[in-house]
């Protein structure tokens, strides 16, 4: 047999060339899109317009946002509508008060510096950091100009600071209500483990944000949100919008022409098993284990996300390897983790359509499940986080 070092070595130098592809990649396409100016074909456009809209209580009107961004960029003829909860414009405001240019910098070199920082806390390790940094879902949300790197920063440091600053944490799952979808699982690990002053801090959390929303801007945003929702989901899936970036059962199973009603079915029986893998994993596995099944549980239980969303994911992969221990982890679990993390790439060339992750995800939450359920000797206690190296 091979010697477990022996076998290691491989693995190591594969991993150090993807980083090393990816993070260059990811430096010349960061540098290109502050250097250039401004362009039409990318999400922040309309997170940079967002503030601009009046009224507001027509932001969740498709066809007003339509108008409105097509009337502020001459020869624009698509749009990106509002779909975040209403809080989200406490946090975006500012955004109004910049040049395009400008505004898209900051955006930009602001959410890395959080993801990086949140990454650290949880995953305590340069290289830990560099793989999440260098991702090519993280390429995506650079090019993109997405949310994601903000929203994952909340993710990432609620699930550090949880085990020793539980309020905290519950403050930071609270403010993910800005994109409720990614918390999606957080209450299962939560009531899993006890976790009470971070459900009551995320709790609080939330209520001011909605009383803060209540008096900064017109109360019925809520109602006016809530009632879009069914819409928005009908619209992207009925319409086929955007299907190939999209990495949910549904999406993919849409994709693939599967009838809406079928398609939404296996999401909802997706999205419960992803539950139940979370809730064994919170209740027997180390909190190493627990979220890292969360992670990846997460990627394929909420009902909308793109590849974008997937920036936390390599989080899972992280830890999941060190549960696992390189040089234990068998040739297919190594291959899987490298497809789940270069995968995004597919998007940026001629074979996007291609663009499956959902079954990819599922093996991954299943083989993350299974390390949780038998947990390392190295772990001090089920709900104390550890370290090693990578």
């Amino acid at each position: 047999m091979m010697p477990e070092y022996t076998r290691a070595k491989p693995y190591r130098l594969v991993f150090t060339a993807v980083l090393a592809l990816c993070g260059t990649l990811n430096l010349v396409v960061l540098a290109y899109i502050l250097r250039r100016h401004l362009f039409l074909n990318q999400d922040f456009l309309g997170f940079w317009a967002y503030p601009r809209f009046t009224p507001l209580t027509a932001i969740y009107n498709p066809d007003a946002m339509m108008h409105f961004q097509q009337s502020l960029y001459r020869g624009y003829h698509s749009f990106f509508p509002f779909t975040y909860p209403p809080d989200a414009l406490l946090f975006i405001k500012w955004l109004g008060t910049l040049p395009y240019n400008a505004a898209r910098a900051i955006w930009l070199l602001a959410g890395l510096a959080c993801f990086a920082v949140a990454g650290w806390a949880l995953l305590r390790g340069p290289v830990a950091v560099l793989a999440l940094l260098a991702s090519p879902a993280a390429l995506l949300c650079i090019v993109l100009g997405q949310s994601s790197f903000f929203i994952g920063a909340l993710l990432l440091g609620g699930l550090a600071a949880l085990p020793r600053r539980p309020v905290l944490a519950g403050v930071l799952f609270g403010l993910l209500t800005l994109k409720p979808q990614m918390g999606v699982l957080l209450p299962v690990l939560l009531l899993a483990q006890g976790r009470w002053n971070a459900i009551a801090g995320a709790i609080l959390t939330t209520g001011l944000l909605v009383l803060l929303t209540c008096l900064a801007l017109p109360p019925d945003l809520w109602r006016l949100w809530l009632t879009s929702l069914p819409r928005i989901q009908q619209d992207y899936f009925s319409g086929g919008t955007n299907l190939s970036t999209m990495v949910t059962p549904a999406a993919n199973a849409l994709a693939l022409g599967m009838a809406p009603h079928w398609a939404m079915a296996l999401q909802t029986a997706c999205t419960l098993a992803a539950a139940l893998c979370t809730w064994a994993a919170a209740r027997r596995g180390s909190y190493n284990a627990a979220i890292a099944v969360l992670l990846g549980a997460t990627a394929i239980a909420q009902p909308h996300a793109y590849a974008y969303d997937l920036v936390t994911l390599p989080a899972a992969l992280i830890l999941g390897l060190r549960v696992l221990g390189l040089r234990a982890a068998p040739g297919w679990s190594v291959a899987l983790g490298l497809v789940i993390y270069a995968g995004p790439l597919l998007l940026l060339s001629p074979w996007a359509s291609s663009f499956y992750a959902a079954p990819f995800l599922a093996a991954l939450t299943a083989l993350l499940t299974w390390l949780a359920l038998r947990p390392p000797a190295g772990a001090i206690s089920p709900h104390v986080p550890i370290h090693p190296a990578v």
